[in-house]
Formats: C-alpha cells, sequence, structure tokens
C-alpha cells in the first residue's frame, strides 16, 4: 500500500501547487494533456494546461502555465456538474468521483457558512478550481495513492491582506478559515505577508488526508515532489512538498501520549479518574509511582490517545484530577493482528463453547488466550477454577498452527 505526505508547513496549499507537486514527484506526462482535452470538450470553456519547470529560492519545482477562457460557475450544482463531466471524460474511477464531489461540497458549505443570505462561489466558482481537483484526484488515483493512507502536516496560512469580491480582508480567507476550523487543521507559523492557503487548498486537503499529524511519521521516504506557486515569497520558497514513503511498519500507528504528575491529588480521585479516561475514548490510561517537587512521593498519570484527540483528552484530564497542565508527544504505537476463533472443549464429559484470542504480528504467532468470560462461565456450571480449566483447553485446542485443520 503506497502512503503520502503532504507538507505545506512552507508555503501553504493551493490546488495548483498540489498539483505540480504530484506531477513533480510522479513525472506523469499524460494528465495535462488529458484534462485539457476534457476541459475544452466537455465544458463551456477554453483551456490550455502546461507545467513548466521553475526555482524558488534556488530549489527546483513544477509551476502551473494556464490560459483559460470561461464563465464562471454560478452554483455547486453547476461546479460539481462540470467536475464530474471531466472526471468521466478522465475515465476516473467511482470512488475518485466522489472524493471530488465531496470537495466541492466542502467549498461549498465553507462559502454559505461565511455569507450566509449572500452565499455565492466567489473565486473557487471558476474551471481553475475543476482543472485543480481534477488533475489532483486522477494522479491520485492513477498512481495508487487514494487507495493508500494520506498525512498531512500543519499547513502555512501567511498573514497580510487579501483582495477579494467584498474587499480587503486579512489572510486567511475566510472560506478556507471556516474549513481549517471546521476539520480541526493544525495551522503552522509564518512570517509571510501573504496569503498561502486557498479554499481550495485547503478543501482538497480537509478531504484527501487520513490523519493531520504535527510531525513527519516515522517511514523511509521514496521520491520527494515540488510545486510551485506563482507569487515570490520574502522569507521562504514557495513551494508545496509532496513526499511518497514506505511506513514503517504495516502494523505501526501513530498515537499521542499525555502525561501530568500529580503530587497533590488523592488516591480516591485518581481511582475515578482513571476509568473515565477510557470511558472518554483513550486506547489506555494509567497511573506510575514518581517523585515530584521538593522529593514529593507524586503519580504519573498517563493517557494515551488518537492523534487530533489530544486537546479536548488534555481538558478531561485536567478536570478530572485538578492538574494544571499536561504535556503531549506523538508515539508510534504498533500492534499485532488479532482474531477470534470458536471451539468445543470437553471437560467431565460435557461439551462447552469457549472463544480463543490469537494474535500474530509481521506473521509471527504471538499468544493464544481463552476468553476469561467464557472461562468464568464454565467455571460456575464445573466447579473448577478458571485456571484449571484454561489448561485443559490448551491441551485439548492448542496444536501447532500448521495444523488449524486438524481442530475440533
Amino acid at each position: 500500500m503506497k502512503s503520502l505526505i503532504i507538507d505545506p508547513r512552507m508555503a501553504g496549499i493551493a490546488g495548483d501547487m498540489l498539483l505540480s507537486a504530484l506531477l513533480d514527484l510522479t513525472e506523469d506526462q499524460e494528465c495535462l494533456p488529458l484534462l485539457s482535452k476534457a476541459v475544452c470538450e466537455v465544458t463551456h470553456c477554453t483551456a490550455s494546461i502546461n507545467a513548466t519547470h521553475t526555482e524558488s529560492m534556488g530549489i527546483g519545482a513544477v509551476k502551473m502555465a494556464l490560459q483559460l477562457n470561461g464563465e464562471r460557475f454560478a452554483t455547486p450544482e453547476d461546479l460539481g456538474r462540470a467536475f464530474k463531466n471531466v472526471a468521466n471524460f478522465m475515465e476516473m474511477r467511482p470512488a475518485a468521483i466522489d472524493k471530488g464531489l465531496e470537495i466541492i461540497s466542502t467549498l461549498a458549505e465553507a462559502e454559505a457558512a461565511v455569507h450566509q443570505k449572500h452565499f455565492h462561489l466567489h473565486e473557487v466558482g471558476s474551471i481553475d478550481t475543476v482543472i485543480d481537483i481534477s488533475g489532483v484526484l486522477w494522479l491520485l488515483d492513477q498512481y495508487e495513492f487514494l487507495d493508500g493512507k494520506i498525512t498531512c502536516l500543519p499547513v502555512a496560512v501567511g498573514n497580510g491582506i487579501i483582495s477579494m469580491d467584498h474587499g480587503r480582508i486579512p489572510s486567511p480567507a475566510p472560506a478556507a478559515l471556516e474549513i481549517i476550523c471546521k476539520n480541526s487543521i493544525p495551522i503552522a507559523a509564518s512570517s509571510e505577508n501573504f496569503e498561502l492557503a486557498t479554499p481550495t487548498g485547503v478543501a482538497l486537503i480537509a478531504c484527501l488526508a487520513d490523519e493531520f499529524l504535527h510531525i513527519f511519521p516515522t517511514s523511509t521516504p521514496l521520491r520527494s515532489g515540488h510545486g510551485a506557486g506563482n507569487a515570490a515569497l520574502e522569507f521562504s520558497p514557495n513551494i508545496t512538498r509532496v513526499i511518497e514513503t514506505i511506513p514503517s511498519h504495516e502494523n505501526g500507528v501513530h498515537a499521542m501520549l499525555l502525561e501530568t504528575l500529580i503530587d497533590d491529588t488523592t488516591g480516591e480521585d485518581l481511582g475515578y479518574a482513571l476509568p473515565r479516561m477510557l470511558d472518554e475514548g483513550a486506547f489506555d490510561a494509567y497511573i506510575t509511582p514518581a517523585t515530584g517537587k521538593k522529593n514529593r512521593p507524586a503519580h504519573l498519570f498517563s493517557v494515551l490517545c488518537a492523534p487530533g484527540e489530544e486537546r479536548a483528552m488534555s481538558l478531561k484530564i485536567m478536570q478530572y484530577t485538578g492538574s494544571i497542565g499536561v504535556r503531549s508527544r506523538v508515539v508510534d504505537r504498533f500492534i499485532s493482528k488479532r482474531k477470534i476463533e470458536k471451539y468445543k472443549v470437553e471437560i467431565d464429559g460435557n461439551k462447552f463453547p469457549v472463544r480463543i484470542k490469537i494474535s500474530t504480528f509481521d506473521g509471527h504467532l504471538i499468544s493464544r488466550k481463552p476468553e476469561f468470560d467464557d472461562l468464568s462461565e464454565i467455571a460456575e456450571k464445573t466447579g473448577l477454577s478458571p485456571r484449571i480449566i484454561a489448561e485443559e483447553i490448551k491441551r485439548q485446542c492448542f496444536l501447532p498452527v500448521k495444523d488449524t485443520h486438524e481442530r475440533k
């Protein structure tokens, strides 16, 4: 399975920059001629769509070169219909077309939320938007990234003032900010007095990214692509990067480890807080004896949660424990594959059903363990202890893995 990292920390994200970066990464020669033909034949627009090699502060990149003639689309339905016509002409798979319609819906909902009664598509209602979305999705689909995992790092949004239909507005554009807020997209600081994150670019990563991380995930990079914007920035190359990677492990996932050192909370409060964190959705929660300030006995309260949930989970930790600060870090979490197999075990002449959890990692058997609920039920019916029953199950059921066809 292919993996892709989108890195918009340097100069933000725009639809044409992501398209250019993917062209640079894949060295594709078919997308733009096909896209140009599709736009000209199935829309009321004419387009010459090309890409050129350029440099931004000495870094080589690909930049889009467009010559367009066509009217804006008045409604999201018109924009979606134009995209769908182009996508069908380019013979995209249904999954890619559905993703494109999701991106357009995200853009339309953001514009509607910002402008309410005065809603219209503004700048995103142009043929440029169709070109950006269609090109990006065709490349992601053609090179199998759409079926893999896409990770995005924090996006730089820039500063300064943007000139729009409604006048001069501080960056980021209201629609871009709406999408960022709704999808909890992390942003990166930037000193550039320039709009770095466009609504189309933000909508693309909002709908394409499987996860947003603050740092590079543990992986092996294979190749990278650079997509350049049109402007010359003051402090940074105007480039969005994409990186094709191999994940470090097929069973590896990222998690956030939250910790707080507590020396002034009772054992009763900590005992109450621990299961509450699991109820809130934590992967794990545990307490470790520690030494705090002034050599005081303390407790290290630790919670493992999914990326993106660390802020809400930190609030719960503070509420339940009274802590006034929580630290966090990204950790790798390696998980064995698990499956349940059902057996019949004979004890004292009676047969009982029992479920056995089998765990493997990298194809290696890790454990085969009877479910304790089943052991307890059999123990109640036979008068034997769960430990004795577990030993009998192992004797009757645990044949070598290669002999699974012999199991009863």
